[in-house]
Order: C-alpha cells, then structure tokens, then sequence
C-alpha cells in the first residue's frame, strides 16, 4: 500500500476543465479511456490507463475518475508543466493535488493538500511538521478539515501580514481570535475592523482588548450592537469628551442609553433627558439626575409620561411634589407625585385630599392620614363630595357629627353621621327638630329612655316614628295601651308582637 492509499475523498466541489475541442486525439486513446472508465474488471481499466499517452486524456482522467487508482496512473502519465498544474488546481480529488503539486516542486503545497483533507495523524504530522512556509499555514488554517492542524498553523504563524489576511478569510471563529490574540497582530486600525466586521463576541472582544486608542475605540462603539461589547470598550474609554461625543453623536440608542450609565456628569445627563430623541435613552438620563430645578423643567417639557414619571420619583421638594399631585394632567404622573416618600406629612396629605378634584388622589393621600382632627378638616372643606363622605368612619367628635345631621345636606350621609350618635340628650334634641321623617324615625331607634318613647309613641304625628318608638318599648302597660289605641294597624301590631315576647 503506498502513500496514496491514505487519501481519501475530497467532497467539495472544483471546477472541471473539459479537453478542448481543437486537440486531436487519436481513436485508440479514446479506446483505451473508455476502458479505463467503464470496464468492468479493475486489472482491464488499470492497464488501459497505463497504455494512454495523450496528456489531455490523461489530464481528464486525473480530474474526473472515482477511481483512484486509474486518477493516479493517469496524473503520472502527464509531464506538461501547464497540464500538471491544471491538475493541481482543479482535480475534483486531493491526492491528486497533492501529486501534482509535488511533480511541480510545490512540496509545501502538496503537503497541505494532504493536511487540509486529512484526520490528525502521526504519518501526517511528520510531513506537516515540515512546513515553515506561513502562507501554506494560512491555507491549512483556513481548510483543514481537522481542527487541530488549523490551530497549530495559527501557532506556527508570526508574520502580521498573514495573520491579518487570514482573520478575515477564516470561518472558524477560534482561528479568527486565535489570530487576534498572537503578539504581532497589533495594528489598531485592523483591530478596529475586525471589532465591527466580525459577528463573534469573542473574537470582538479580544481585538477591543488590545486597543488603546480611545477614538477607535469610540468609532466601534458608535455601531456596536452587542450591549456586553459596548460595555467593554466603554470601560476602557477614560476620556469624557470622548464619551459624551458618543452618547451625543451616536445613531444608536442602544449606545446612548448604555452609555448615560456610565456618566456622572449631571449637566450633559440634563442635556440628554432633554434632547435625546429616544424615551428610554431620556428615562436612563433622567434616573441619575437629582437637581430639582432640571427635573421640574423636565417634568413640563417632556411629552412621554413614563419619563416625566422618573422625574417625579427624583424629587424631594414636598411642595413641588403636591403642586404636580394636584394639577398634572397624567393620572400616572400624579399618582408618582403622591406616591414619592417626600411627601410623608398628615398635614401635606389633608391639603390634597382636600383640595384635589381627582378622586384617586384624594383617596390615595386619606391613606395617609390618621389624625381626627385632620379628617374633620377634610369633611369640612374637600371639594369631592364622596371624599368628604369617605371620612367619616374616621370621625368621632360629637359636634361635628351633630353639625351633619342638623344640615342634612344629604339624607344618606346624615344617617350614617346619625349612626355614630350615643348620647342619648343629643339624640333627643334631633328628633326634636324635626329634621325629617327619616331622620326622626333613626333618632327615636338609638334612644332607649322609655319615658321618652312612651311620650313619642303616643304624641308624634307620624306613624313610622310612633312604630320605632313601639320597637324599643318595654313596658307591657303602655304596649296594650299602643295596641288598643293607635289609628295606625302597623304600630298596633308592633306593639302587639312586643307583648308577646
């Protein structure tokens, strides 16, 4: 078995150039190539091949036949330099490339063939260890089907010209970075370019690793895509002007906004809050601005809530915070404003509630009350009516709670202030206005004075009044009284019930 017999298929396609038309070949040479190419017996197509002498028909059949030992009869009838080297550069199979390469004196040449189209081996190896040659190690790099011989011709590589050429001629993104990372690749400018042309993030970061020149630096990250490399160059850029020509110039928010976390400097993140034409840019601007002056200019010239909602959450004026409470036209800004922790005095919070004519406002802040005296003041004066109401069941003074049913502006509302009435001298004075029907009825319910319900049961002119004074009486005497004498049957019949029991 000779060296030949090591080789195998090469798969990938070649250009097949075909015999020309003007080359005369005699008949028998046809003869002899159709038998080399379809006999069935392989000792008959081997000696056919060896008959042939036309160099055209040998050249053919070194670059078409599957069969490799008729290929390599045929490539070693030819002595042509022209027709060797055609052989070398377009045979469909590697050992014949390898052949002629070497019948050319192309030793470096016809060893790759065989390292390119080869599993790592110790026959192989010997042969490859002979290659200095670093342009053939450029090729292996870039063909070998064994990833082992690619890295090692990356080793053996220190010329910069070729590890440049072969960075962007490699897909193997190992290689590439390989290439990167090797002492002698150390122009910036080709670093630059390999930072923005090649779409690994490994070998990105490695070429941004070895650059120092901050404005290259800066031109990569004007277009990078990936946030993580961003992050990279941006941590290596020392140079502020440099930075805030990035976060100004750039035509990507993805830069301008990953950028604005890395400046401090509040003036430029005021001019990006109010100038960047992206929302989120503007928002990660307006997150690390503390000074209120800028924050409330933000506030009125921003037209995206969610922004000028950051700002609100930034403020710590009090003041400006209930001013925004009360009057901004977003529900979500204004509910920022009263939700922001600067805003934490009751009596801040009896202001809005009083004086807001949005009902989740004012709702929000009557949260944040807890003092009586401060409801009292919000039922008084707050100009949502169902605001006012919502106060009551925080208040307890009795004459605020007389002042509500004796002005009986709303019935409902007097009612449940009357609810909240246990003094008995006050609950007669109630019924003893007059106010209404209703309010009478609930007044005579809560007394339990029964000289008092005696009086009403016999003397009030309503009968719904004189029936919930029968509801509370206990003596028999005056309940068979009731039930005998009043004109109204309902009241008879309560007091009839009461006796019963």
């Amino acid at each position: 078995m000779g060296l030949f017999d090591r080789f195998k298929k090469n798969d990938k396609a070649e250009k097949k150039v075909k015999i020309p038309d003007k080359v005369e070949i005699d008949e028998d040479q046809l003869i002899l190539k159709k038998i080399a190419t379809t006999d069935k017996d392989r000792v008959k197509r081997a000696e056919a091949a060896d008959k042939i002498t036309n160099q055209f028909v040998a050249l053919d059949l070194s670059k078409n036949v599957k069969d490799r030992a008729i290929r390599l009869i045929a490539i070693n009838k030819i002595q042509d330099e022209n027709l060797l080297r055609d052989a070398a550069e377009n045979s469909q199979f590697f050992d014949v490339r390898s052949f002629a390469w070497e019948r050319l004196g192309e030793n470096n040449k016809s060893i790759a063939e065989i390292v390119i189209n080869t599993k790592k081996s110790a026959p192989v190896d010997d042969i490859y260890n002979k290659i200095v040659d670093e342009e053939t190690l450029e090729w292996i790099a870039i063909e070998a089907m064994d990833k082992r011989y690619r890295n090692a011709s990356v080793e053996k590589i220190s010329s910069p010209e070729v590890l440049y050429d072969l960075v962007f001629k490699s897909n193997d993104k190992s290689i590439r970075r390989a290439c990167v990372l090797k002492d002698s690749f150390d122009d910036e400018e080709i670093l630059k370019r390999v930072a923005i042309e090649d779409k690994d993030e490994q070998v990105k970061r490695a070429a941004i690793g070895k650059i120092e020149n901050e404005e290259i630096l800066a031109e990569i990250a004007k277009s990078e895509e990936n946030a993580k490399v961003r992050s990279l160059i941006f941590d290596k850029i020392d140079n502020p002007d440099i930075l805030k020509s990035i976060v100004l110039n750039s035509s990507k928010s993805d830069v301008r906004s990953d950028l604005v976390n890395k400046i401090d400097d509040e003036d430029l993140l005021v001019q990006i809050a109010l100038e960047d034409s992206d929302k989120v840019v503007r928002s990660e601007a307006v997150k690390k601005i503390s000074d209120e002056k800028s924050l409330l200019k933000i506030i009125s010239t921003e037209n995206d809530r969610f922004v000028r909602q950051i700002a609100v959450n930034n403020l710590s004026n009090p003041q400006e915070l209930i001013k925004i409470a009360l009057e901004d036209e977003d529900q979500f800004v204004r509910n920022h404003a009263i939700s922001n922790p600067a805003i934490a005095d009751e009596k801040d919070f009896t202001y809005i509630a009083i004086n807001s004519t949005h009902e989740d406002i004012a709702n929000e802040a009557l949260k944040h009350i807890e003092s009586e005296e401060y409801f009292i003041d919000i039922l008084k004066n707050a100009k949502i009516d169902s605001i006012r109401k919502s106060t009551l069941d925080n208040v307890n003074d009795l004459e605020t709670l007389i002042r509500i049913v004796l002005a009986n502006e709303d019935e409902e509302f007097s009612l449940k202030a009357l609810n909240k009435i246990k003094v008995e001298k006050c609950l007669m004075k109630i019924y003893e206005q007059g106010i209404s029907e209703n309010i009478s009825v609930r007044a005579v319910s809560l007394i339990r004075n029964q000289n008092y319900l005696a009086d009403v049961v016999k003397n009030d002119s309503s009968w719904r009044v004189r029936e919930a004074a029968a509801k509370k009486i206990v003596s028999k005497k005056v309940l068979k009284e009731v039930s005998n004498n009043d004109e109204n049957e309902y009241v008879r019949n309560v007091a009839k019930k009461r006796m019963s029991l």
